[in-house]
């Protein structure tokens, strides 16, 4: 894919907002850019294909749909198996987030986890447990949330 033009630049700072509720969204952003919808919606493809686009889906805000519990999880991985380990955490359905993160000594793989209560939350960290054998972990409870948004990149 060549670099990103200015039409791109226009589409991606659409895409990083909310979706119109609208019968046909894509219309209205096409409309929006002075484009066809046509023309949008290959851009699009051609920038989920060149990767700059991962998805374009539905965020859930758990709060409002009930999983009122979180926490973040740090788990002491040994340097050899956070390649396979993490990829298990992150394929379990209850982690929302995995990330390596070195620099926090041996806790090196985070996962975020969300839930209705903390016992539903210890219940999924029990799972991961035995998923992946790790039993050395660090919880992290969240006890309100500050700010929630998505990144700005345009």
């Amino acid at each position: 894919m060549e670099p990103i033009d200015e039409k791109d630049r226009a589409i991606l700072a659409l895409a990083q907002g909310d979706l119109p509720i609208d019968e046909r969204p894509f219309d209205a952003w096409a409309c929006e850019l002075g484009m066809d919808v046509g023309e949008l919606l290959e851009r699009m493809r051609q920038l989920k294909g060149a990767g700059v686009i991962r998805e374009v889906k539905a965020v859930l805000r758990h709060h409002s749909a009930g999983f009122s519990s979180g926490a973040m999880v740090a788990w002491a991985v040994p340097g050899d198996k956070v390649e396979e380990v993490g990829g298990k955490m992150a394929g379990h359905d209850r982690v929302t987030h995995c990330y390596e993160r070195p620099s926090f000594g041996k806790y090196n793989v985070f996962t975020m986890i969300h839930g209705r209560s903390d016992t539903e939350i210890a219940g999924v960290i029990q799972e991961i447990v035995s998923l992946v054998g790790i039993r050395e972990y660090r919880v992290f409870r969240s006890v309100r949330e500050l700010k929630k948004s998505s990144m700005k990149y345009f």
